[in-house]
């Protein structure tokens, strides 16, 4: 197998950050014969695989934290290692078959199936919302959350629950984390977030109602800023930093 090649150790990337990209290689140069090697597709005509350290027979680069690659990674580069720490994630957690307990075999390089039942399994993907909320035109509503490392500020998020729509978890996040009653919600964009399987889907709406009272089970604080008084905000890797800004541009 030739071609590019990410591999993790523990949550790390293994990259050349001199020439800034990934293991360029053929597996049976760095690989041992029984590692387990993952085809997560193709990237500027190179098939791409996912790897975990432990099969790597020699070491060509540093191990970097998935996320501080971002900028020194080409822009397609960042995702298909995203795509490759999610891939190794769903091998890892696939060994064996949720419905009887057999162990399973590889059907296809992201799919797997039960030799004794039958069941198929294929990665699974956990969607998220994430809302910009605007009380007039130089106000958003930005959040530090209990799970935020460092001191930046975020925007409201939740995992989406069974039986609700996107919109649904907007509102409920909401009510839930700040009390606050929205409006004219219209959707923003979406971003893989592979931290590990997430889908972040983005919306924006307009202040209606309610006064801040935080859910202190999620949130240290919460509060309205303005253009001019903005707190440290997320890193630029993030699609809460993306929709910050394109307020801040008023492009929002």
């Amino acid at each position: 197998m030739e071609g590019y090649f990410f591999v993790f150790d523990e949550g790390k990337l293994l990259v050349d950050s001199e020439n800034k990209t990934v293991m360029q290689t053929s597996s049976d140069k760095v690989f041992a014969a029984d590692a387990n090697i993952l085809n997560i597709g193709t990237l500027d005509g190179k098939e791409c695989y996912a790897a975990k350290s432990a099969g790597l027979t020699r070491l060509n680069g540093e191990y970097m934290p998935l996320r501080t690659t971002y900028g020194l990674l080409t822009e397609k580069m960042y995702a298909m290692a995203g795509r490759a720490f999610q891939a190794l994630y769903w091998d890892e957690n696939t060994n064996f078959c949720p419905k009887c307990g057999a162990k399973t075999v590889h059907k296809l390089p992201l799919a797997k199936t039960c030799p004794d039942c039958g069941k198929t399994l294929w990665p699974t993907i956990t969607p998220a919302i994430i809302v910009l909320v605007k009380r007039g035109e130089d106000e958003i509503l930005l959040v530090r959350a209990l799970n935020f490392k460092g001191t930046h500020y975020g925007l409201v998020a939740g995992f989406v629950e069974i039986g609700e729509t996107l919109e649904q978890c907007v509102e409920r996040e909401l009510m839930e984390e700040t009390k606050i009653r929205v409006k004219n919600l219209r959707y923003y964009g979406s971003q893989s977030w592979p931290f590990p399987s997430g889908m972040m889907v983005g919306f924006v709406a307009d202040y209606e109602s309610g006064e801040i009272e935080i859910q202190k089970e999620e949130l240290r604080t919460a509060a309205f800023f303005r253009r001019d008084r903005m707190p440290e905000i997320p890193a630029p890797a993030s699609i809460a930093r993306e929709m910050i800004e394109a307020w801040l541009d008023r492009r929002l």
